[in-house]
């Protein structure tokens, strides 16, 4: 199967592993609408045709978050538009990475912010290099992070969630761990060795009891995330279009 071409989305594939490393050195990995388009194309191609799927990044930060700056104050933009532009893209995303079938490992350095820390959150297993950083900065912005929140509700205690938001606060790995949003960590000088050994690890378990383990994560009994996702979006949505 051939795989699919962005310009800073490479997508590797290493016999039963798909490989996806952002690549947009310059802009500090922000992910544009047609970079999410391409995550979530590479999420239903590892669905069909791979055992794992390793989500990576080039340079120094894994991520600092969307490209997507908030519509200027008096734009009259409508609801409708902040739904269509700037919720679907993410919607859609986060409804592939609930589906998909196969383990999703991120190995992530630097900052982490935004975006990046949702990616990060809502792998199946999360590796930071020690020097990473975490923050949700959206309501400087202006922006209430309520889509981003979604898929933090269940990794997170609630007043950690509530921290991370309301003040706009950076995270170290320690934290980080601590509140649920990595798995482990390590110096940067063994992340190449040790998301190698975390895939050989899941490689080596019997393929029907990973995916079944999958199911019951996305299928086990708690608060629904796509209704979250959806009520985050219009609650995005009202706010951006009255600015």
């Amino acid at each position: 199967m051939e795989l699919p071409s962005h310009p800073h989305v490479r997508l590797t594939r290493m016999g039963e592993v798909l490989q996806v490393t952002l690549d947009r050195v310059d802009q500090d990995n922000r992910i544009s609408n047609s970079m999410l388009e391409a995550l979530t194309d590479s999420v239903l191609l590892a669905s069909q045709s791979s055992r794992l799927l390793v989500l990576r990044a080039n340079g120094p930060d894994f991520c600092l978050g969307r490209d997507m700056p908030p519509p200027p104050v008096g734009s009259n933009t409508t609801a409708e538009q902040v739904l269509r532009d700037d919720a679907a893209p993410v919607l859609a995303l986060m409804d592939a990475i609930l589906a998909c079938p196969v383990p999703l490992l991120c190995a992530v350095q630097g900052r982490t912010w935004g975006m990046g820390l949702v990616l990060a959150a809502v792998a199946d297993v999360s590796v930071a290099v020690e020097n990473s950083r975490f923050r949700l900065r959206e309501l400087e912005r202006g922006i209430p992070p309520c889509l981003a929140m979604a898929p933090l509700l269940d990794r997170m205690p609630v007043q950690a969630l509530s921290h991370l938001v309301l003040t706009a606060g950076e995270l170290d790995v320690a934290r980080a761990l601590s509140w649920g949003l990595v798995g482990e960590s390590c110096t940067a000088s063994r992340l190449d060795i040790v998301v190698q050994d975390l895939v050989d690890k899941m490689l080596g378990f019997p393929d029907p009891a990973v995916r079944a383990v999958k199911r019951y994560l996305a299928r086990a009994p708690r608060h629904d995330m796509g209704a979250a996702a959806q009520e985050g979006a219009q609650l995005l949505a009202q706010v951006l279009a009255a600015r």
